[in-house]
């Protein structure tokens, strides 16, 4: 199996447990092109969801997350426009979002990201990331014909080169991989993961940035409510661990005894709680 299909593999278990049931008779290889606001778009597929905003010059996506995805994303955008994708957004550099531009590459697209994504981006072993042709360091603003988005860098949280898309006109924010809605990730996929930088991230934007409408990484539905309660579990998670750590516990110990029972609906509670608190004291004592 590639490694493009693992992560893919991977992204299908997260998905399945936290959105999908067979009662539902939802399918995520379906491709669902959602219109949230005017023109602008939930791209929904294989558990993976980008942006997409149609302008007259043309249009605008976040994460091309594989080649079947993107040549099937562009089917999609057919249906509601003629226009051209024009600019491509990474959100960040992680693999299972990056890859599959090269379809967009050839028509000749603008492709943006965090300067810090540079790096790894140059170093996809499958070749199958379109390098990005604009980077920015702080900040940016991508328009095009009237339809502004701000990117914003506020630092590490799942990675090093995140970026935070906001629609500021419009409402609508873009929170990929710092926020996951009610979902406890494995160990394995916490290991770029500064849960420190995390919760100021969220804190942050929770702050500073006015939106009203949330597209998550990997979760169909999301909302400013949901957010809300992210921040208030990696606060929760934070407060515990912390004063754990002050009262001398060891982390194995931690991941014994806190709980954060009023989180105990979210998927993934059991099994992955305490990777979780392991990561938050690593982010505390090690500093990521």
């Amino acid at each position: 199996m590639s490694i493009s299909s693992k992560l893919t593999s991977l992204a299908l278990t997260l998905g399945m447990i936290a959105s999908a049931s067979a009662a539902d008779g939802f399918d995520p290889s379906k491709p669902v092109l959602k219109e949230l606001k005017n023109d602008i778009y939930q791209y929904s597929q294989f558990f993976y969801n980008s942006l997409v905003v149609v302008t007259d010059e043309g249009v605008i996506i976040t994460d091309p997350s594989g080649d079947a995805r993107s040549a099937q994303m562009i089917k999609e955008i057919r249906k509601v426009t003629d226009k051209p994708v024009k600019k491509v957004i990474y959100s960040h550099d992680h693999f299972d979002h990056s890859r599959g531009g090269n379809i967009f590459k050839q028509q000749g697209v603008e492709f943006i990201a965090q300067e810090n994504c540079s790096d790894l981006l140059s170093r996809d072993l499958e070749d199958k990331v379109a390098y990005p042709t604009k980077t920015y360091e702080n900040s940016m603003t991508v328009s095009l014909a009237g339809k502004n988005i701000d990117l914003h860098y506020y630092g590490k949280n799942d990675g090093n080169c995140m970026s935070v898309i906001h629609m500021p006109e419009d409402k609508v924010l873009v929170a990929v991989d710092w926020h996951l809605p009610q979902y406890l990730v494995s160990s394995g996929r916490l290991i770029e993961q500064d849960y420190v930088a995390t919760l100021n991230t969220i804190k942050r934007v929770r702050k500073e940035l006015e939106f009203d409408t949330i597209i998550n990484g990997h979760i169909p539905v999301d909302s400013p409510e949901l957010l809300k309660e992210s921040e208030e579990f990696a606060q929760t998670l934070f407060d515990a661990v912390w004063q754990g750590l002050q009262d001398g516990k060891s982390v194995d110990e931690l991941k014994k005894s806190v709980k954060l029972l009023k989180f105990n609906h979210w998927n993934g509670y059991e099994e992955h709680l305490p990777a979780h608190i392991e990561r938050m004291a690593y982010s505390i004592w090690h500093g990521n």
